[in-house]
């Protein structure tokens, strides 16, 4: 096996595999560098990993982290930032300084008092999209 790395000014990292097939090990070379598509959670002192398509909405709330998904609520050890910086900014976006909302599972949206908006999602869920964010909102759900 011949590693090769070209260093340069693109920000953007770019990996390269050349094989005569895909076998089981280039297939493990490949997973190391994949995106996980899932999150780590807790419910009832049992750790899970939670698919990111499965998440609703992210919340906040003390000194705890949720991440909500249709029928469950898990609790997570890492930042709202955290969190932020690892979901695809496509599909999730803040919403509110303790909220991150997934896009997906968003079935509509009401003009609320005060410049906010209430968002129902696809499980009948409410959540406020604060001022300071409807902006980004509108922009990113094409309003």
């Amino acid at each position: 096996m011949k590693v090769t790395i070209d260093c340069n000014d693109n920000n953007e990292l770019e990996i390269i595999i050349k094989c005569k097939k895909i076998d089981d090990n280039i297939k493990q070379i490949v997973s190391l560098f994949e995106d996980k598509p899932y999150l780590i959670g807790k419910l009832n002192d049992r750790t899970y990993q939670i698919k990111i398509e499965d998440i609703y909405y992210l919340e906040a709330n003390e000194d705890h982290i949720f991440i909500y998904c249709k029928n469950k609520v898990y609790e997570t050890n890492s930042r709202l930032y955290e969190l932020e910086n690892k979901l695809d900014n496509r599909y999730f976006i803040r919403i509110s300084k303790s909220i991150i909302l997934n896009l997906r599972k968003l079935a509509s949206v009401k003009a609320y008092l005060n410049g906010r908006y209430e968002a129902t999602l696809i499980n009948n869920e409410r959540v406020i999209i604060t001022r300071h964010y409807v902006n980004d909102f509108k922009k990113k759900f094409g309003m």
